[in-house]
């Protein structure tokens, strides 16, 4: 319930605005009152009482981090119990409406800042039943009935655009955070990247050319023991050379500001199995007749997307006939497609870790890739607003990938 009422630091600082505006306020209007108004009678303790009320937790927000935090909660009961205050003192002494509507239009204010509907609400039912009260009891009130209510339905729409824009501050912030926290992911990603997965074939490459250079120092060079360190040598620059490239392919992905295009999916299937048809003729890839004719998003990043999912679908699969199915559905925001293959298959346990950057379930060097294809799909679909997983899987018995793409992006 308390995180109903907790505040961001900017907003702190808009209710002690407010709160200092109440301390010296409330005293001051009634001194003015009595000094000015002929006739008039007020409670100054009680003003005293409720300046002391909002200039406790003016200065407790300073050394309370509860109260800073929360500093919403005390405000809204404050308000409240002023507009009490208010109606108790009309009843009470039948005051002249003149006496108590300046003090409402004022603490009518406090809807402005307040954030969230339900209050606002709260606060303008309890508040005109203030105004029809008086307006009720003593109809021969010299402020104008139309401009009071006028005032307070202008207030209600500063409230209303407030709210938006607040509405629209903080789905931005939302939105900022989200990415920062996506962008510190990739970093701590890149840091094990750099630590692990580059610096393993690196020390390959020292080791065996360290032994390389004891044997010739020790007058043991043996021409095929060295040909195979030299191999060795070769294979881990090579695979090296894979990894940085798929590195360097992954963020420019992952970084990229994509370009929004019309995309004719159904050629863009044709192509990617005219590609992998001139590799190999083992492979049948067919699709549903219910593909929409285009989607939008970045051509280059979706081509990539299916043509890494579909040559996966082909790699691992020791099937006579590689055989990729392509279906589609949608839902109100989102195109629906699902990549199934007969291949090798992957447990669900899985699910999650193939989407890690170079994480490969199978050590088969006679299969190529360095386990980089799934990130940076899942890189592309993020960057399409949608969401990519393993839906189906059973090692032997083939995969299916289900990946979203927003249509409006």
């Amino acid at each position: 319930m308390l995180k109903y009422f907790e505040l961001e630091d900017y907003e702190v600082l808009v209710f002690r605005i407010w709160f200092v505006m109440l301390i010296v306020f409330l005293p001051v209007y009634g001194w003015f009152l009595l000094e000015f108004s002929e006739g008039a009678v007020d409670f100054m303790s009680h003003r005293l009482l409720l300046s002391a009320y909002w200039l406790f937790f003016f200065f407790s927000s300073f050394f309370n981090k509860t109260i800073r935090k929360y500093l919403a909660l005390p405000c809204y009961i404050g308000n409240f119990i002023v507009i009490s205050w208010i109606l108790w003192i009309v009843n009470l002494n039948h005051f002249s409406p003149d006496y108590s509507m300046g003090l409402f239009l004022c603490f009518s204010g406090i809807a402005i800042i307040n954030r969230s509907n339900i209050e606002m609400i709260s606060f303008y039912v309890f508040s005109f039943s203030i105004l029809f009260y008086c307006f009720y009891y003593y109809p021969d009130t010299e402020i104008s009935k139309i401009i009071f209510t006028l005032s307070v339905f202008i207030l209600f729409l500063v409230h209303v655009v407030v709210m938006g824009k607040k509405d629209f501050i903080d789905r931005n912030l939302r939105q900022l955070n989200q990415k920062l926290k996506f962008k510190h992911k990739r970093l701590k990603q890149l840091m094990y990247v750099s630590s692990h997965d580059l610096k393993t074939p690196v020390r390959n490459i020292g080791s065996f050319s360290s032994l390389i250079e004891s044997n010739i120092e020790e007058g043991q060079f043996d021409l095929e023991e060295t040909k195979t360190y030299i191999g060795y040598i070769l294979k881990g620059a090579l695979k090296m050379d894979h990894k940085l490239d798929d590195l360097l392919e992954f963020f420019r992905f992952d970084n990229s500001e994509i370009e929004i295009q019309e995309i004719l999916i159904l050629d863009l299937f044709q192509n990617i199995k005219s590609i992998l048809s001139k590799k190999r003729k083992d492979i049948e890839i067919i699709w549903t007749n219910n593909f929409p004719n285009k989607i939008n998003g970045s051509k280059q990043q979706i081509q990539q997307l299916f043509y890494h999912l579909i040559d996966n679908g082909i790699k691992y699969n020791h099937s006579k006939t590689k055989k990729i199915e392509l279906s589609y559905s949608s839902n109100h925001s989102h195109h629906i497609f699902m990549i199934k293959d007969n291949g090798i298959g992957i447990d669900l346990k899985y699910k999650n870790k193939i989407f890690d950057l170079f994480q490969r379930l199978h050590n088969d060097d006679s299969i190529s890739g360095t386990g980089a294809g799934l990130a940076i799909c899942k890189s592309i679909v993020e960057n399409h607003e949608g969401e990519i997983q393993l839906s189906k899987g059973k090692e032997g018995e083939g995969t299916e990938f289900t990946f979203t793409i927003k249509k409006r992006l």
